[in-house]
C-alpha cells in the first residue's frame, strides 16, 4: 500500500471539504419514490462529542449532495434520514437543524429508537457507536399499495474521522463487504 505524506492528506482533505461545502444544499424530493432507491441514514445526538465537531457537521451536509448525484447516476431516488438519539425531542430536532434538511427525520428513544433499531441493534455486524451513516439500497413499488423491500445496507460508516473522511473521498457509495470503512 503507497504511503502519503500527512502534508499531501491534509491537502487533499482541505481541497475535498472545500469542494464540499461549495455545493449545493440538499433539497429532499417530497415524491414517492417509484423503483430503486438509496437511503443515507445519520445516526447522532447531542451527547455524542464527535458528531458535534464540525467536521462531521460540514460531512453530513455535503454528503448529501454527493449521493444525490450518484444515485442520480444509477436511476436511483434519494432519501436521507436524520437520526437524533436524544431522550428528549427538542434537543434532537435541535441537534439535527444545523445539518441541513432531512427527506425524514427520527428522534427520541436512545437506542430504543426505532431507526436505531432497525440499523444498528437488528445488523449482528452494526458497531452500537455514533456518529454513523448507514447506506442502504431498497426497491419501492406503487401500484394499489406501496411496496418497499427490506433494506439491504451497502456501505455503514462509523466515527467522527471516518465520516469526514469518506465524503472527502466523494462519499463513494460501494458494496460493504468490498469497501468495511471503521
Amino acid at each position: 500500500m503507497p504511503r502519503f505524506s500527512p502534508l499531501l492528506v491534509l491537502s487533499f482533505l482541505f481541497v475535498s471539504t472545500s469542494a464540499a461545502a461549495q455545493a449545493p444544499d440538499y433539497q429532499p424530493s417530497q415524491r414517492l419514490p417509484d423503483g430503486p432507491e438509496l437511503v443515507a441514514v445519520y445516526i447522532g445526538a447531542t451527547s455524542c462529542g464527535p458528531c458535534q465537531s464540525p467536521e462531521v457537521k460540514g460531512a453530513v451536509r455535503a454528503m448529501k449532495s454527493l449521493l444525490a448525484a450518484q444515485a442520480k447516476q444509477r436511476g436511483m431516488a434519494l432519501t436521507v434520514i436524520g437520526v437524533a438519539e436524544d431522550w428528549n425531542v427538542k434537543r434532537g430536532a435541535t441537534f439535527l437543524e444545523p445539518l441541513g434538511a432531512f427527506d425524514q427525520v427520527v428522534i427520541g428513544g436512545n437506542w430504543t429508537n426505532l431507526a436505531v433499531e432497525q440499523f444498528i441493534l437488528r445488523d449482528s455486524l452494526a458497531e452500537m457507536a455514533m456518529p454513523q451513516i448507514v447506506v442502504v439500497e431498497r426497491q419501492v413499488q406503487l401500484g394499489g399499495r406501496v411496496t418497499v423491500s427490506g433494506a439491504h445496507v451497502i456501505r455503514r460508516i462509523v466515527g467522527g474521522k471516518a465520516i469526514p473522511a469518506w465524503v472527502a473521498a466523494g462519499a463513494p457509495i460501494t458494496v460493504l463487504e468490498d469497501a468495511k470503512s471503521h
